[in-house]
């Protein structure tokens, strides 16, 4: 073979090879993501409402902080949407999310990314406010439209998707507004009555489609035996809407 030949066979191979790494480094570019960092299917959704209409001590705000960075390192998958909404009187006419951003990737291949690029972004456009978010003061408020908050983000699509969702809410479960209130019950199928009597032909029990909710209830030196009972009746009944595969109700609670 001659020296001409095999020169012409490595400047082909060259170029076949030259080739290969365009056309999968074109494969490889990051499809495009909107203002909240996600993309075009978003494949699960995490919501985290905390109740700020009341205080808490210390030790019952950091285990809250504590138990989310462990949900967002556990079970959150890159790509993911997680939202955190705050509940208090305000919420009734104005409830939007004090933080919403899709989990960012912060590990790649190092010779095909910019991995420090990668850590960065999860670190500023994800980690930082999202820590920003769980660590607002509770300051209180004259009511706390808890369940009113529920079924408007049943509603949404923070919480409506065509894959799986985790609610995890973070609150004393106390219902109070003008028009309705937990405190002073002793009985769960009265308190029910009025609830919906109070919705008028408002929906008032929500439908969750494969929603996994995540019940952390922080403890009210003030609640007696009865209320707390009614306030278990109740919320089993308001979360009792939901069906699919990965739907479940799980209430635990908080130290404090």
């Amino acid at each position: 073979m001659s020296k001409t030949m095999q020169a012409g066979i490595v400047a082909g191979a060259s170029a076949i090879l030259l080739v290969g790494v365009l056309v999968a480094s074109h494969l490889m570019k990051a499809a495009p993501l909107d203002a909240k960092g996600c993309g075009q299917n978003v494949a699960g959704k995490t919501v985290i409402v905390l109740d700020t209409s009341d205080g808490v001590t210390a030790q019952t705000h950091q285990e809250i902080i504590d138990r989310v960075k462990n949900r967002i390192d556990g079970s959150v998958q890159d790509g993911d949407l997680v939202s955190v909404f705050t509940i208090s009187a305000l919420s009734k006419k104005n409830l939007v999310p004090v933080f919403a951003y899709c989990k960012p990737r912060r590990v790649g291949n190092e010779l095909k990314e910019n991995t420090r690029m990668l850590e960065r972004t999860y670190v500023t456009k994800f980690q930082k406010p999202l820590e920003a978010a769980i660590r607002l003061p509770i300051q209180g408020s004259e009511e706390s439209p808890i369940a009113q908050s529920l079924v408007d983000l049943s509603l949404s699509d923070y919480v409506r998707s065509n894959g799986n969702t985790k609610l995890i809410v973070f609150s004393d479960m106390m219902e109070y507004t003008d028009r309705f209130s937990l405190y002073n019950c002793d009985s769960g199928s009265l308190a029910i009555k009025s609830f919906r009597d109070s919705r008028g032909a408002a929906v008032a029990r929500p439908t969750f489609h494969n929603v996994d909710i995540e019940i952390n209830i922080i403890p009210r030196t003030g609640t007696t035996a009865a209320a707390g009972r009614c306030r278990d009746t109740f919320w089993a009944w308001f979360f009792g809407d939901d069906d699919g595969p990965s739907a479940r109700f799980t209430p635990s609670n908080l130290p404090g």
